[in-house]
């Protein structure tokens, strides 16, 4: 930690740098006054009571102007459930009979990659050897659904290298990380079923100026301690094909590439990772990753696209970190009808569109315009499309026979665009799959826009040998 971390005239050194693409890569120089370690109460757990500063529990000094989460970046455990291993299998089974393999990007801890920057104390506290093998098991596990996944280990422990792999105090990787990456990434990606069928094409990634990063770990320190961190230069890199003078169709904007990526905030542009892979697998990459989504936006938002079922990749590139819950039903239960289209193409059992009115709204009901019919819940699923694309939170209710009710969130990143669907299943747990469902309902959301309307379709779920997926494998 240091006292506020540089004059005006450093500041200007420091824009000027940023605006010459191309220029010297000097990086700014400050003079400093270390004050201390990390304040106290940055090492409560206890302070860390929001669901943003949770993120970040609980800081710890590293090495310098290092700085670790005991949580997400020392973890030892890694990994799923069974449950969560059974429903990946689920979905990559169901994108697999699409003609669509699936890959992961399991990136791994900053304990794990740069462990070398913790101070020996906390080197002493951290179980590497632990940490280490449960990430190979969990690796190891995810391939056993039939998931391609890079081992990413040869990037443990780095020492003596030009530019780490993380930045000091951020959670997101450096591109010279990404870069280390994705070359190990390409390799898997080249042995996948479907990558022949990606014309080759050379890629040439090239420094195009510089990229300042205010550490999300020095920023949560800073609101707890008052005091101030410099900001992190490292170079910034730009991805162009050899040879081609328009990079208008650069990550597939233009063209058909049979490759694409739905990842975090580490796969934007900041850190050139779909560059990279483009450079190290000479192939084309679809890049549709939202930042600040979390580790689901990016891929329903695709799948929820016209883009992904009339034009489907031959490879999805799922990239996400390892300190996120995979074991999330409800997620399944979007993305598992979003990858087969939902309704689309599917008889409609009910079928209704309704202005939606300020609380709750009725809008299907089993029984209304002809005879009660038998609707067994694990047999069927609901496709909404918001006549709004701007509805990024709703509710519905799922009322069955029996009295019982479910309330289930339709809710996605305000970053990802939905064109307004949102497809999910209804409830398929012993206990509930064998209700009979009287109506759903859908609760207005918040500053719910004028004449807001919502289509809402009731259709069966596919079975694993439905002629109409089958019909859709290619």
């Amino acid at each position: 930690m240091i006292k506020r971390p540089f004059n005006f005239r450093q500041l200007a050194l420091a824009s000027a740098l940023l605006g010459a693409a191309g220029s010297a890569m000097a990086e700014p120089q400050y003079q400093v006054q270390r004050v201390g370690p990390l304040c106290p109460i940055a090492q409560d757990p206890s302070q860390y009571n929001t669901k943003y500063l949770s993120f970040f529990t609980a800081l710890v000094q590293g090495k310098g102007d290092w700085l670790f989460r005991s949580g997400n970046d020392l973890r030892t455990d890694f990994g799923t459930s069974p449950a969560g291993y059974r429903q990946f299998k689920r979905l990559r089974d169901t994108l697999k009979r699409k003609g669509i393999e699936l890959m992961v990007v399991y990136q791994p801890t900053r304990g794990l990659v740069n462990r070398e920057q913790l101070t020996a104390q906390e080197k002493a506290n951290f179980d590497f050897e632990l940490a280490k093998r449960n990430y190979l098991q969990a690796v190891a596990d995810l391939r056993k659904t039939g998931i391609w996944v890079t081992d990413l280990s040869p990037l443990f422990d780095e020492q003596d290298v030009a530019t780490d792999y993380y930045f000091k105090a951020d959670h997101h990787w450096t591109p010279a990380g990404a870069q280390r990456t994705a070359k190990l990434v390409a390799e898997t990606l080249k042995q996948m079923p479907g990558f022949d069928e990606a014309p080759q094409k050379e890629y040439a990634s090239k420094v195009v100026g510089l990229l300042g990063k205010s550490g999300t770990l020095h920023k949560t320190a800073a609101n707890f301690c008052g005091t101030s961190y410099a900001t992190q230069y490292v170079e910034h890199f730009e991805t162009e094909p050899v040879g081609e003078a328009d990079s208008a169709s650069l990550f597939g904007d233009e063209a058909d590439p049979k490759i694409a990526l739905v990842g975090t905030s580490n796969s934007g542009p900041a850190y050139n990772f779909a560059g990279f892979l483009q450079q190290y697998s000479g192939a084309e990459v679809l890049n549709r990753s939202v930042s600040g989504g979390g580790f689901d936006s990016a891929l329903l938002q695709y799948m929820s696209s016209q883009e992904f079922h009339e034009k489907p990749p031959k490879i999805l590139i799922w990239e996400f970190a390892t300190h996120y819950d995979l074991d999330q039903a409800s997620f399944y239960r979007q993305a598992v009808p979003l990858a087969n289209n939902g309704c689309a193409g599917r008889p409609a059992v009910m079928k209704n569109t309704v202005t939606l009115k300020p609380g709750a709204n009725q809008i299907l009901v089993n029984g209304e315009h002809q005879p009660l019919r038998d609707l067994r819940g694990g047999d069927y699923q609901v496709d909404l499309t918001f006549s709004d694309p701007s509805v990024h939170k709703s509710e519905a209710t799922l009322w069955y026979l029996t009295g019982r009710r479910e309330n289930f969130k339709i809710e996605q990143s305000d970053r990802a665009g939905t064109d307004g669907r949102y497809v999910f299943e209804l409830r398929n747990e012993a206990d509930w799959a064998d209700l009979n469902l009287l109506a759903l309902d859908i609760h207005s959301p918040e500053d719910m826009p004028a004449n807001l309307s919502v289509e809402a379709t009731l259709c069966k779920r596919p079975s694993a040998g439905d002629n109409a997926l089958t019909a859709q494998a290619r």
